[in-house]
């Protein structure tokens, strides 16, 4: 009795276990991946309790995917949801983007024309000195990115006609990143980024509209894209808190503004 009592006052005396810390996790678009993170990190701040968050790239159709499989808690996507998208997801939509038109600093062409640009894709303009505006002769290297990517398919629903047979031969990558140092890096390149990627790069016109924050806003230039997060179902729990924060904060608008355009509960 003496030490099962003693047993007793020594359990009590011990400090209590800490909490096990929440986690949320996300996989998806390369692009959506630095905006959660900042987000993730200013929610951090301003909630004593936060939770913690895993964040794993991979493109819009990994994170689709994951979360269909009930691999992760949400997706990161960067376009709108398809019909032929997994079945039962929701999307929360937190900011506005645009897949830009882009071709090497030095080669600053103005635009192209939709029918310019069918005649790139089915490999009729092979040459810079066919493209009125380019200060280049040579051939043209053309880059896209790996089929499932927000921005290819953005790309392909926006400047890609039905009847357009494809006979051009990009060269493919998985990231804005690697599409932006490449077309950086090489003058007779030409491409398509997200638009926080631009920089250094040039930016084309599309049919006489300039891919610019106002454009984009006003619903001039084609090729807008949400960014957002889907879920199984409605989102719940502690995703749900984020994303309400993430669509109500005047913190977390500020944040988004830095790269895009904020969307609220409204979608406006």
């Amino acid at each position: 009795m003496r030490w099962a009592l003693l047993a007793l006052l020594a359990a009590l005396a011990l400090p209590a276990p800490a909490a096990a810390q929440r986690t949320i996790s996300l996989s998806g678009s390369t692009s959506a991946l630095p905006l959660v993170a900042d987000l993730a990190y200013f929610y951090g701040r301003e909630h004593r309790r936060a939770p913690r968050f895993d964040l794993v790239g991979g493109g819009t159709m990994a994170g689709l995917t994951d979360t269909k499989r009930r691999i992760v808690d949400g997706g990161m996507i960067s376009r709108a949801l398809r019909p032929d998208d997994p079945p039962g997801l929701v999307l929360t939509p937190f900011a506005l983007s645009a897949v830009c038109l882009v071709t090497n600093a030095d080669n600053p062409v103005p635009g192209v024309g939709r029918a310019q640009m069918q005649d790139l894709l089915a490999g009729r303009l092979t040459h810079w000195s066919q493209v009125p505006g380019s200060p280049r002769t040579d051939a043209i290297i053309p880059v896209t990115y790996a089929p499932g990517a927000g921005a290819r398919t953005v790309f392909d629903s926006v400047f890609v006609d039905a009847a357009t047979l494809i006979a051009y031969a990009p060269r493919v990558f998985r990231t804005a990143v690697q599409v932006r140092d490449f077309v950086r890096a090489t003058p007779a390149a030409w491409g398509y980024v997200d638009a926080a990627f631009r920089r250094g790069l040039h930016t084309m016109r599309y049919e006489g509209v300039p891919c610019t924050r106002a454009t984009v806003a006003g619903g001039a230039y084609p090729a807008s894209r949400p960014f957002g997060i889907v879920t199984r179902g409605r989102p719940r729990g502690e995703l749900a808190r984020f994303l309400r924060w993430v669509r109500t904060s005047r913190k977390a608008k500020k944040v988004i503004a830095t790269r895009y355009i904020p969307l609220s509960r409204s979608g406006q």
